[in-house]
């Protein structure tokens, strides 16, 4: 009888780990802070949702984000580039002084990807202030 109920102890305990183990996720990608010239303390980085995009990936959801030490910022060319061969896909622009909203670029509406690294990036200007962030992404052959 004790075996019966160490066997049961044994299955309840691996069902529960199973629930509770954290899922595998993909890990999101940041520019890291970088500064602004011509506004003092404020940095601006830029956000993706994954470093490495697999085959199933449907899109890069991407935002970009400010210290709050910036006011409100304009921003222009907010998209995507191949490196060392020029934007591709749509290129956003607006203002925002804490968050931009999530945007999202479509493999679908992208050039397949060669291996060849892609940035994610903004340039930002308040005035005659300056800045840019870009996060390198590798997104898989397809």
């Amino acid at each position: 009888m004790k075996q019966g109920k160490f066997s049961v102890f044994l299955i309840l305990l691996l069902m529960l780990t199973l629930v509770v183990a954290p899922k595998e996720k993909a890990e999101a990608a940041s520019s890291g802070w970088q500064p602004v010239s011509g506004i003092s303390g404020c940095k601006i980085r830029v956000i993706t949702d994954a470093y490495t995009y697999t085959k199933s990936a449907t899109s890069i959801d991407a935002y970009a984000e400010t210290n709050g030490k910036c006011g409100k910022l304009n921003y222009k060319s907010f998209g995507v580039s191949i490196v060392e061969g020029g934007d591709i896909g749509p290129q956003y622009s607006g203002y925002f002084s804490s968050r931009t909203p999530i945007k999202k670029f479509y493999f679908s509406k992208l050039p397949k990807p060669t291996g060849t690294p892609w940035a994610v990036g903004l340039s930002v200007y308040k005035g005659k202030a300056k800045g840019a962030a870009f996060v390198y992404i590798n997104p898989q052959k397809r």
